[in-house]
C-alpha cells in the first residue's frame, strides 16, 4: 500500500474538502503573488482596496493551508491507530507456532520504528501536497503572464521531475535493504541483552557479540548512509533546476521572445514565488518514499500475520464440550514434528502414548534437547499435533475446540511471563468480573491474594493493589513464586 492510498481511504468523505483546501491555499498564493507584482508595477503604489485584497488571501492561505495539513496528520495518525490496533488483534489470534516463526524482532520493529516513520512523514506529506496545489496554480499564472516562458518552464521541470522520480526505485532498494539490516542488527541487540549473564562470563564471547554488532551496525550504516546520499544528490539536482529555469527564463526567453522588461521582472517574481513550493516537493518526497517503504514492511508483517490466524477459529463459532470440566488427558500415537522452509531434518516426538487421570501428578523427565518442553506445550494446546490425537473426557481437541481446552489450564513455563496488570478475571479494582459468557472468575478477592503472598512468604517484597502486584522487581524464585499465585487465582 501507497501513503497516498492510506490517506484516501481513511479520508473516505473528506477526500474533497482536504483536496479544496490545499486548491484554496494554491490560489491564494496565486492571488498574492499577483497583488505584489501589480503593485510593484504601478506608480501610484498600493491602494487601500489592493492592500485589503492581499490581506484577505493571506489569510485563506493561511486557514486553507492550516486545514490541509492538521487535517492530513490526524488522518495518518487515525489510520496508523487501526493499523497498530489490528495488527495487536492478529498478534492475538495468531497460534503460538506461527508466532514464532515470525520472531519478535520483526513485529516490534515493524510496529515501532515503520510507525514511527510514516508518523513523522504526515506533516511533510501534507505541505507536499498543498505545495503541488501551489505550484500548479501558479503555473497557470504564469500562462497568463507569458505563454512562451510557461511552456520553457514547464518543459524543464518536466524534464527535471522526471530525472528526480527515476531514482525512486534505486532508492527503495536502499531502504528496503537498511530495514532488513536493522532486524539483524536488533536480533543481535537482543541477544546481548537477553544473554548479559552469559557475556559476563566470558570477555571473549563478549568481544565477538560486540564484532557482530559492530558488523551488523556498519552494515545498516552503508545502507542509510547510501540512501541519504541519493535523496541529497536530489535535493541538489532540484536547486540546480531552479537555476536552470532561473537562467533560461533571464538568458534564454529575451533571445528568441519579445519580453518587456516589467514582464520579465513579473516572471522573476513568479520563479522566486514557486521555488518555495518546490523546495517543499523535494524535500517531503523522500519522507513520502519512506513511508511507502515503511507501509510496505508493515503490509508484509500483515501477510505473515493473516498466514498465522488463518486456521484460527472465529470466537463466535469456537465450541467448549467440557464446560470447564476435565477428568482424563488422554494422547495416542501422539506425534509434533518443527516446521522447516524446505528440506527434511525438523526436530520431531512421538509417537506417544500416554493418559493423564484426574488428581494425578505427572512427572516428565528426559535429557536435554528430548522433547519435554516441545511435549508439554502439544499436551497444553499451544501447538497442534502434527500426527494422532489428543482427548480430554474422550472428546478430540481440534481447531474449534483447542481455546476452551487452555482456558482450563494454568502454566508456568520456563520463561514464564508476569504482566504488569492482572488481565482475564479482575478489573481494575480486583473486584471478580466474567471471563467469558457462561463463566465467571476464581473469586479470588484482594484480600485473599494478600494472603496468598504471605503463604509464599512474599508479603513486604510485593502487594496488591488496583488489579495489579505493585512491584515486580524481584528475584527469579519470587517472580516463580508470584507466577504460582497467578496460577491459583485462575484456579
Amino acid at each position: 500500500m501507497m501513503l497516498i492510498e492510506l490517506i484516501s481511504e481513511e479520508a473516505a468523505g473528506e477526500r474533497l474538502r482536504i483536496v479544496t483546501a490545499a486548491s484554496l491555499a494554491g490560489i491564494a498564493n496565486v492571488v498574492v503573488l499577483g497583488y505584489v507584482n501589480r503593485v510593484a508595477q504601478s506608480a501610484d503604489g498600493a491602494g487601500l482596496g489592493s492592500f485589503a485584497m492581499f490581506c484577505l488571501a493571506v489569510l485563506l492561505y493561511v486557514l486553507s493551508a492550516r486545514y490541509t495539513c492538521n487535517r492530513t496528520t490526524q488522518i495518518v495518525e487515525s489510520a496508523l491507530q487501526r493499523i497498530k490496533i489490528r495488527v495487536s488483534d492478529k498478534v492475538e489470534r495468531a497460534e503460538l507456532e506461527q508466532l514464532e516463526r515470525i520472531g519478535i524482532a520483526e513485529i516490534s520493529d515493524r510496529i515501532m520504528e515503520n510507525m514511527s516513520v510514516i508518523s513523522e512523514s504526515a506533516s511533510r506529506v501534507a505541505n507536499l501536497l498543498k505545495s503541488v496545489c501551489i505550484l500548479i496554480f501558479a503555473m497557470i499564472y504564469l500562462t497568463r503572464t507569458s505563454l512562451p516562458a510557461f511552456l520553457m518552464i514547464a518543459m524543464i521541470l518536466g524534464v527535471g521531475f522526471s530525472i528526480y522520480v527515476s531514482k525512486q526505485r534505486q532508492i527503495k532498494q536502499y531502504l528496503l535493504r537498511a530495514a532488513q539490516e536493522r532486524l539483524t542488527f536488533f536480533d543481535i541487540l537482543m541477544d546481548l541483552l537477553r544473554g548479559f549473564k552469559e557475556v559476563k562470563f566470558s570477555r571473549r564471547r563478549g568481544r565477538e557479540v560486540c564484532r557482530d554488532i559492530e558488523q551488523s551496525s556498519s552494515s545498516l550504516r552503508q545502507a542509510t548512509v547510501k540512501a541519504n546520499q541519493l535523496f541529497n544528490d536530489n535535493a541538489v539536482f532540484a536547486t540546480s533546476l531552479f537555476y536552470s529555469v532561473l537562467g533560461a527564463i533571464v538568458y534564454v526567453l529575451p533571445k528568441h521572445v519579445t519580453v518587456d522588461s516589467a514582464t520579465l521582472s513579473s516572471l522573476v517574481v513568479a520563479i522566486m514565488f514557486i521555488w518555495g513550493p518546490i523546495v517543499n516537493i523535494t524535500g517531503g518526497y523522500p519522507a513520502y518514499v519512506r513511508s511507502d517503504v515503511a507501509l510496505d514492511q508493515i503490509d508484509a508483517l500483515e501477510a505473515k500475520l493473516d498466514a498465522a490466524v488463518h486456521q484460527a477459529v472465529d470466537a463466535g463459532l469456537a465450541e467448549d464440550p467440557w464446560q470447564g470440566r476435565m477428568s482424563r488427558i488422554e494422547a495416542q500415537a501422539l506425534q509434533y514434528e518443527y516446521p522447516i522452509e524446505g528440506g527434511n531434518g525438523a526436530f520431531r516426538i512421538g509417537p506417544i502414548d500416554l493418559a493423564i487421570a484426574q488428581g494425578e501428578v505427572l512427572f516428565i523427565v528426559g535429557g536435554n534437547g528430548s522433547g519435554k518442553s516441545t511435549l508439554v506445550k502439544v499436551l497444553t494446546g499451544l501447538y497442534p499435533c502434527s500426527d494422532g490425537v489428543l482427548r480430554v473426557n474422550d472428546t478430540p481437541i481440534h481447531p474449534k475446540n483447542v481455546a476452551a481446552y487452555r482456558e482450563m489450564i494454568s502454566a508456568i513455563y520456563a520463561d514464564f511471563h508476569l504482566f504488569a496488570k492482572l488481565y482475564g478475571f479482575l478489573d481494575a479494582e480486583g473486584a471478580e468480573v466474567d471471563i467469558d459468557a457462561g463463566k465467571t472468575a476464581a473469586g479470588i478477592s484482594a484480600a485473599q491474594v494478600q494472603v496468598l503472598l504471605a503463604k509464599m512468604q512474599l508479603q513486604g517484597k510485593t502487594t496488591f493493589e488496583n488489579g495489579r502486584f505493585i512491584s515486580r522487581n524481584l528475584s527469579t524464585g519470587q517472580k516463580k513464586r508470584l507466577a504460582m499465585i497467578v496460577a491459583l487465582m485462575e484456579d
